[in-house]
């Protein structure tokens, strides 16, 4: 289409109009700003389409993040391998049909236990930095199958830790240092072999320096998916909330991991991780200049904002449905990160994505 003409008006889910029918497709960063989220178009009333069938990713990541609660809870199933597999594939699709909506959501939406969360959010990181890195298909899902199962051994423990007022304990600590291990015994109990998935799990808490645990390995003993995983891993855990440990902007978290953690953890991964989630990654709550509350829903190929979706007016009044805005306009500028509050109306953050 880059060069020609559009055929229709086409629209965001709320219905804004986003380009006329006649405007003109420019070139290829013109093609990809349109491009950045699900837009539509006018049909009269009892038309059909070639594509009947259109998925929520959003939906369907809250259906197989249940099943995978299901999966890791004990007793395992004698076929884990596969259906862990099976899932991770399944997240993978998800992810590369919307991965801004996959990365956002999973911020923002309880669509399962706080430990499990987390997991979702690792395994949607790790595929944004594995797709800029040389893997197989093939590693790709044992890389999403790692960032599921990475907690196994102390998934109740993650969920305490989340909830409660204070630090780790010391013998939460020491729980804390053997899960890794632990985890690679019980997938093995369970029938997994696969050698890429086995050692992400085991090292995803191993730094470069050798200062990691639970063996204290360094450089080039680490896999790259072990090195991918542990990246997500420590990004993740800063910008995620615990109840006595409030969220890191990504700004702070890059700060961390570009500064006193610098070589604990591999640079070229780390780069690869500002470059392409960027200060203001998808589910980031901001204040704009007119007051407003709103979320960033997609970036730029660069990791640049690219839209804003405000939420709450001024007031604090819940917009329905939610507005876009241009944050490049000084009126909609973002003047700051904000912090979910309990006093806010119920909000529907699948409609910051048009689901």
């Amino acid at each position: 289409m880059i060069g020609q003409s559009l055929p229709w008006d086409v629209f965001t889910e709320s219905g804004v109009l986003v380009a006329s029918a006649g405007s003109l497709v420019a070139d290829a960063d013109h093609f990809l700003k349109l491009t950045a989220r699900p837009l539509f178009r006018e049909v009269e009333a009892g038309a059909t389409s070639e594509d009947q069938t259109i998925v929520n990713v959003l939906d369907r990541m809250e259906a197989i993040a249940q099943e995978a609660d299901v999966l890791l809870a004990p007793p395992f199933s004698a076929y884990l391998d596969i259906q862990i597999k099976d899932l991770a594939q399944e997240f993978i699709t998800l992810y590369r049909a919307d991965a801004d909506a996959c990365l956002g959501f999973i911020r923002l939406a309880p669509v399962s236990r706080p430990s499990l969360r987390h997991c979702l959010h690792v395994l949607f990181v790790s595929q944004r930095l594995a797709s800029h890195l040389d893997l197989t298909e093939a590693q790709h899902i044992s890389l999403a199958a790692a960032a599921l199962t990475m907690n196994l051994a102390e998934l109740e423990l993650h969920d305490r830790l989340h909830a409660q007022a204070s630090p780790p304990t010391t013998t939460e600590r020491n729980a804390l240092a053997a899960h890794p291990g632990r985890a690679v015994s019980l997938l093995q109990e369970a029938g997994v072999h696969d050698a890429i998935w086995l050692d992400a799990v085991g090292q995803h808490h191993e730094n470069m320096d050798g200062s990691g645990y639970p063996r204290g390995m360094a450089g080039a003993e680490l896999g790259l998916p072990s090195r991918i995983l542990r990246v997500a891993d420590f990004y993740c855990a800063k910008i995620g909330a615990r109840h006595y440990r409030p969220p890191k902007s990504s700004h702070l978290a890059m700060q961390e991991l570009f500064g006193r953690d610098k070589h604990r953890l591999d640079n070229q991964i780390a780069t690869l991780l500002l470059r392409h989630m960027g200060l203001f990654p998808p589910g980031t709550l901001v204040r704009l200049a007119n007051r407003e509350s709103a979320c960033i829903a997609r970036q730029g190929r660069r990791g640049e904002v690219g839209i804003a979706v405000s939420f709450l007016d001024a007031r604090g009044r819940l917009l329905a449905p939610p507005v876009e805005r241009d944050i490049t306009a000084q009126a909609y500028a973002v003047r700051g990160y904000l912090e979910e509050d309990i006093a806010w109306p119920t909000v529907n953050w699948k409609h910051i994505w048009g689901y």
